[in-house]
């Protein structure tokens, strides 16, 4: 559905955001299936956000389960118009079933760090994902940084319209 979706953009739509765990459809229940969808689905679902990003002339950014040299983390990747990769935002604030079950690489948010501030043709992005919006602080750390949008993926948010809108 996903990658159908990209297939369906053209040049109105400037900026495309993806959900969180957009590389694992309904959210797996077991570490293997969260690296049995990984394994199928973050690939394809990246070469496609790359191409599109070149013929819709957009950016994009897409969250899901990404390697890195330490492990699986929950990561937004910045996408530029001309469909090459600008950056990654890794989730700060896991919840328990990322750290029990899906064993995605913590170490890293035990650590103090900068927020991070990509640079994509001109536009300075913020980031959050889904449960860093709860941690105030770095909304107003992020906002030190003067970022010109925040981009944040979530997977649900079962919080009321107003409180969304407040955060």
């Amino acid at each position: 559905w996903e990658l159908d979706v990209l297939d369906s953009c053209d040049e109105s739509m400037d900026l495309i955001v993806f959900p969180e765990y957009s590389n694992v459809p309904a959210l797996a229940s077991t570490k293997e299936e969260a690296i049995s969808s990984y394994e199928k689905y973050a690939l394809p679902l990246l070469n496609k956000a790359c191409d599109t990003a070149k013929r819709c002339n957009a950016t994009i950014f897409v969250n899901g389960l990404y390697m890195t040299p330490t492990g699986l983390r929950n990561t937004t990747t910045a996408i530029s118009r001309s469909g090459q990769i600008a950056g990654h935002y890794y989730k700060q604030h896991l919840v328990p079933s990322e750290m029990d079950i899906y064993e995605l690489d913590k170490d890293y948010t035990f650590e103090f760090s900068e927020p991070t501030i990509i640079t994509v043709d001109g536009v300075r992005y913020g980031f959050l994902i889904c449960y860093d919006m709860y941690f105030y602080e770095a909304v107003a750390n992020i906002a030190r940084y003067n970022p010109d949008v925040i981009i944040v993926c979530a997977y649900q948010r079962s919080d009321t319209h107003t409180a969304l809108e407040m955060m």
